[in-house]
Order: C-alpha cells, then structure tokens, then sequence
C-alpha cells in the first residue's frame, strides 16, 4: 500500500523549498502582526483591536495562501510562473468559493447530526465541524487549483477521500494535528512559553508547513491520478 505524503514526502518537501524565502516573509509579517495588535490592544487605541487583527489576519493569510497554492501547482506541473497578483486574481476567487461550499455542506450536517446524538453540547459540535473541515478539503483544494472549478472539486475530491481513506491515512492524521497543535499541543507540550512571541513563531511556522506540504502531497496524487493516462500533463484550467 502506497501511503500518500508519506512514501513520497521528498517529493513534496522538494517541491516546497523554493518558496521558503516567501513563507519566512510571511512568518515575519504574520509576527510583526501580532506584535502590533498587541501593542494596540494593550493601550486601547482602537476600540476594537481584537476583531481588526482577526480581519487583516484572515485576509493576508487567503491572499498569501492563494499564492503559495498557486505557485505550488505551477511547480508540480511544470507551468511557467504567473505574476503573484495575476496569480491571487485568477485563483481566489475558486479557493474562497470552495471553502465557502465545504462551510455550507459540513455545518448543517453536523448541526442536525448533534441535534439528534449529542443535545446540549456545543463544543463538541463546534471542534467536529472545525476538524472535519481541516480534513475534507486534503484533495478539494488541489483539484480548486488545478482544474480552477470549485463546485466540482468540491464534490470529487470529497469522493477521492472517501475512496482513498487508507492511502490518505497520513494526510488525515496530519490535517488533525494542524488544527490541534495550536489550541492542544503547543500548551501541553511547552507550557512555559504560553502566549509568547516564539509560541506564535512555532505555531504560524507549523500551521503553514502543515498547510503546504498536505496540499503538496495531494496535489501530486491529483496529478498523477487525473494526467496518468498519456494525455496532455498541462491542463488548460491551470493557466
């Protein structure tokens, strides 16, 4: 059995590192950030420091997220590299649309699933949606990327998980940890460092390499499964 990310993590971490000078930046900036906000928060110059830091936070990282995913694809396919704002431009608005559809499909479901299994417990409702949408998108957003049709990515690349659930085992166990690292992991296993400027180094750096290299290995799955049949490696939706 061929566990996907796992017998070819090479591949994946190769095709990574030439982003690595961009992914310090964000961390960088993503820190700088926090730091920041912090400082606005601890002398109430704005009202509501909290939500603004959520806001540009959540825009910065779909914007830089978009790049990266983008820029991977074009490596994994051999495609010359886009302008990073034509890039963003041409690629978002697939990315938004299908986090949007996963959103739509996961939390209704699992609304009504705990209406009627698990009344008056919120919170395991709410960390069932959050992890399942962590796992659900493992082959959504390559194919969102790829083929650049986010209501039919949506839907077979939740097939290609359901089919593939023990080739994608390692995928799955990782796309878990990215969501508890930063709420579980990091406190249990260094308490000392609490909200401190390196927890939020370890965890930004974390999450992103999680982020990546999951979509990296998938991504090259995709590829390999869909371009497998000696047709043209360098589908017309890419570019």
């Amino acid at each position: 059995m061929h566990i996907y990310g796992l017998h070819d993590a090479k591949r994946a971490i190769n095709t990574i590192l030439p982003l690595t000078g961009y992914i310090l930046g964000f961390i960088a900036l993503t820190l700088f950030l926090n730091i920041f906000f912090a400082g606005m928060k601890a002398q109430n110059t704005v009202q509501n420091a909290l939500a603004a830091h959520v806001a540009v936070t959540t825009v910065l990282s779909y914007l830089v997220m978009t790049f990266f995913l983008g820029r991977i694809t074009e490596l994994i396919f051999g495609l010359r590299p886009m302008p990073a704002l034509a890039l963003i431009r041409k690629k978002l608005p697939g990315y938004l649309l299908a986090t949007l559809l996963l959103v739509l499909i996961v939390t209704p479901l699992f609304i009504m699933v705990s209406a009627l299994f698990f009344p008056g417990n919120p919170q395991a409702l709410f960390y069932t949606i959050m992890i399942t949408l962590k796992i659900l998108p493992i082959y959504v957003f390559p194919l969102v990327f790829i083929t650049g049709q986010a209501r039919h990515a949506v839907f077979t690349g939740i097939k290609c998980l359901i089919g593939n659930v023990s080739d994608s085992l390692f995928l799955i166990v990782l796309s878990v940890l990215a969501f508890l690292f930063e709420g579980y992991l990091l406190p249990e296993l260094l308490p000392s460092l609490g909200n401190s400027t390196i927890a939020s180094v370890i965890t930004v750096s974390c999450n992103i390499f999680f982020s990546l290299y999951i979509f990296t290995a998938a991504a090259w799955v995709m590829k390999e499964k869909i371009y497998s049949d000696g047709e043209s490696d360098k589908p017309g939706t890419l570019h």
